[in-house]
């Protein structure tokens, strides 16, 4: 539709509105000489001919007759331009012949210059299809009836969904379009994980049905692609009163989410088939088949047994899906590099909501160019209060200006790991993976590599020569923080990792200019005012809010600079001393009060353009600021609305370029996330402090109730110390503890059967006697025996790897997979490889 209106239609109506617009002038300037004469000059007036004194002369002339014979016959010629059958966002050299074109015949030129068929066929024979697994993966429940045995549409399939999208020997399907989406989860509610959910099964619902048609309707589909999707559960795990490893409630809660989303997409009561369980090094992993026939598989971390975060796990992804199923699996190195050039990771948070359109928007982007490395799109912010309407302002002005600005200049410097499209041969780059795994030792790591992974990753990418764009047209929707505390710490952040990973780029700029054929001189000068403009905007905002005070409300800017800075010093004090909590309570309360005087400033500053009048400096300023918004929302109609929160953005410029940036600079040494933190461990781990800190003063006011326990201290430093034992510890009667007592007697027993073996030997030699000569050994000698051939079994049941390494440890704990939630579900093991 686009190249038919926007490009064939103007091709085939350029020509004939030309000349009927200049026979219609030359009639109207027969009839009146002065025609146009106060527009246009009368030299400057074409010639018109006499004959032609109406439009039916004109009709009827010969002359008019060959152009329209000659009109038909481009028209004939160029009527491919009507039916393209091209790829998506093509490159130039893939859509004209000749990359010039004549400007005395400009139509004619570029019409007869483009190509009459340059789309890529792919065919349905390789496509895999022919071994098909007709298991049921999902099962309709209409209302209480019985349950019908009736397979779906979408319910044949290749033997793929085993194997993996990558087949085991070389054809041409390498290089069909392959997909893994790759989503990371901590502790998002029910809602956020039913939207990220119902995103995945629209994906496979709508590669199902490509499948389909390119199989049974022999339909050609330039846009088939193949669809894989992961979720790295972080901290997936609880323990339980015996110490040993559940799966906690975030992941419980995922598990009842999948049928409810695949019954909400499908629109039909719907529950999948039960996933497969299997215990690995890192935790845990469910592999479920969605009713279209892709995999949906779910590693759930154990936070004591490999790192924890989402850099971790986009890390384990990319070792995983790219090192392990890619590098290893493959040896052909022709083969390799046809797959990693069609297969792409998109990255997804837990909270994302999203189209299969939207993807495949990125993937078209992806196609146009091989230099590409990472596409994003434009990201919503969802949810409800004052927050989420900041935001939603926020976003649509960073995308409208920040990051289109950056796309035409150069490339985007983050694509957020919420909503983005990473090709694998990218990320195999060893400078781009290697260093993107490394751990954080210097204070500065913790910024760059933990804080802002996203930009991290942007920036290695750009580093090699790799480029980075933004897709307007992709849009997918994500839950922003609702809450003032929650915004704070998201931001707190994003601040240093953002300027850390600029200042990287910058300090590289020679090698990133040489290498990098989309950024140059003048692309990093622009970074370089951005940087500055940004470590200067507190205190230019600070100036500012001080000339707006004096102006509005017509008192010495000494009062002004007063009433501004005491606020702001009494915020630094409390940013140095106190306790992130009554931070952030005292950024509230000062917000608020710098919001009521933006309030006042408004009312001031539209009193002082009525008397000043529009043509003053501030007045100039503030329009051309207002109107730079406002031009950007009218170029895109469908988000106009997004402007309306400006007023509320305007009355927050003082908490968000002054407190925030002040807050984020006294808080870089916390490295904790900040937001979706759970509240059940918040609360106890402030009972647990309060106990801590306010044991002395509750027993000296209670009386030593029964309800306290622990003890009190009193003494002098190291040299002497009092203890009063108030009441038995907890931990002496937790089920824990009698666990530990239990292997410490096993342990001791086994050492007195060692000791008992060893003295009988000793006993033996010495009187000439045989080792089990006497029969008063018989019996100990048969529990012996019997205590070895546990021990031997105990052994026997760990892995070959500690076998090979020849480390005894304690068999890994499987009681998670005796869960309610997942009791039916198969048990699985790993290969061996995998292992």
């Amino acid at each position: 539709m686009m190249q038919r209106m926007g490009f064939a239609l103007p091709m085939a109506l350029s020509v004939p509105f030309t000349v009927m617009a200049l026979s219609s002038f030359c009639s109207q300037r027969v009839g009146d000489p002065c025609y146009m004469a106060q527009s246009m000059p009368y030299e400057l007036f074409w010639r018109c001919y006499t004959n032609f004194i109406d439009f039916g002369d004109f009709l009827t002339s010969p002359q008019t007759w060959i152009w329209l014979s000659w009109l038909v016959s481009q028209l004939w010629v160029t009527v491919h331009l009507w039916r393209p059958k091209h790829e998506r966002l093509a490159r130039s050299e893939k859509l004209f012949i000749m990359s010039s074109y004549n400007g005395a015949f400009v139509d004619q030129s570029i019409a007869f210059n483009r190509r009459r068929d340059d789309k890529a066929k792919i065919k349905a024979e390789d496509l895999d299809l022919d071994g098909e697994d007709t298991s049921m993966t999902y099962e309709t429940i209409p209302g209480l009836g019985p349950v019908p045995k009736a397979l779906s549409v979408c319910s044949a399939t290749s033997s793929k969904v085993e194997s993996g999208l990558i087949r085991d020997s070389a054809s041409t399907a390498d290089a069909i379009t392959k997909i893994y989406a790759c989503a990371t989860m901590w502790h998002e509610s029910p809602l956020e994980m039913t939207c990220m959910l119902k995103s995945l099964f629209r994906l496979d619902e709508d590669q199902c049905a490509r499948r389909n048609a390119q199989k049974y309707l022999k339909i050609i589909d330039p846009d088939y692609y193949e669809f894989e999707a992961h979720i790295f559960f972080d901290d997936a795990f609880d323990v339980n009163d015996y110490g040993e490893p559940v799966i906690n409630k975030f992941v419980k809660q995922l598990i009842e989410k999948i049928d409810e989303a695949a019954s909400a997409v499908h629109q039909t009561q719907m529950r999948l088939k039960t996933p497969r369980k299997c215990t690995t090094p890192y935790g845990g992993r469910l592999s479920y088949i969605l009713p279209g026939k892709n995999r949906l598989t779910i590693h759930m971390k154990d936070k004591n047994k490999i790192r924890h975060r989402k850099r971790w796990s986009q890390v384990m992804y990319l070792y995983y899906l790219l090192g392990y199923r890619l590098m290893m699996k493959v040896d052909d190195q022709s083969r390799k590099e046809v797959i990693s050039e069609n297969t792409f990771i998109l990255t997804l948070d837990g909270d994302v909501d999203f189209t299969p359109q939207c993807v495949h928007l990125l993937v078209d982007l992806m196609k146009k160019n091989r230099r590409l490395g990472a596409a994003c799109g434009r990201i919503h912010p969802r949810g409800s209060g004052l927050m989420m309407w900041y935001q939603k302002f926020e976003y649509a002005v960073g995308h409208w200006l920040q990051k289109a600005t950056e796309h035409m200049i150069g490339c985007v410097l983050c694509s957020p790991g919420c909503f983005s499209l990473f090709r694998s041969y990218a990320l195999m780059d060893d400078n781009v993976a290697r260093r993107y795994a490394s751990k954080s030792e210097k204070p500065m790591d913790y910024i760059q590599y933990d804080q802002g992974e996203d930009r991290w990753l942007c920036t290695l990418l750009l580093q090699r020569g790799y480029r980075v764009e933004y897709c307007a047209a992709s849009d997918a929707l994500t839950f922003a923080p609702e809450g003032f505390n929650e915004f704070f710490n998201q931001r707190r952040r994003w601040i240093p990792s953002t300027l850390a990973n600029i200042i990287e780029l910058l300090k590289d700029y020679r090698n990133v200019i040489s290498v990098n054929e989309s950024i140059s001189i003048w692309y990093i000068a622009y970074q370089c005012i951005m940087l500055t403009s940004s470590i200067l905007g507190p205190g230019t905002i600070f100036l500012m809010v001080v000339g707006a005070i004096s102006i509005s409300f017509n008192i010495d800017m000494v009062w002004g600079l007063l009433i501004v800075s005491l606020p702001v010093a009494f915020f630094c004090v409390a940013c140095l001393v106190g306790k992130p909590k009554r931070q952030l309570l005292v950024a509230q309360i000062i917000g608020a009060l710098f919001a009521m005087l933006m309030t006042a400033v408004i009312v001031g500053t539209a009193l002082q353009i009525q008397k000043d009048g529009i043509l003053s400096p501030h007045s100039i300023f503030l329009f051309a600021v207002i109107g730079s918004f406002v031009t950007a929302a009218i170029l895109h109609p469908l988000e106009f609305t997004c402007v309306i929160p400006g007023i509320l953005y305007f009355m927050a410029i003082p908490c968000m370029y002054m407190l925030l940036p002040i807050y984020s600079i006294c808080n870089l040494n916390t490295v904790a996330w900040g937001t979706r933190e759970n509240p059940d461990e918040d609360e106890k781990n402030d009972l647990v402090q309060g106990k801590k800190s306010g044991t002395r003063v509750d027993l000296i006011e209670s009386g030593l109730g029964n309800d306290v326990d622990g003890d009190l201290s009193i003494g002098c430093g190291n040299a002497c110390r009092f203890i009063c034992c108030l009441k038995p510890d907890r931990m002496e009667t937790s089920p824990q503890v009698w666990r530990m007592n239990e292997k410490l007697t096993e342990i001791d027993k086994k050492l007195d059967r060692l000791e008992r073996k060893a003295n009988v030997r000793r006993t033996s030699t010495i009187s000439g006697q045989p080792e089990h000569g006497g029969g008063r050994w018989d019996a100990t000698d048969e529990i012996d025996e019997q205590a070895e051939r546990e021990d031997n079994r105990d052994i026997s049941h760990q892995s070959e790897a500690a076998m090979r390494n020849r480390k005894w440890q304690p068999a890994q704990s499987e009681a998670w997979l005796t869960e309610k939630s997942i009791r039916r579900a198969e048990r699985d093991y790993l290969e061996q490889e995998e292992d």
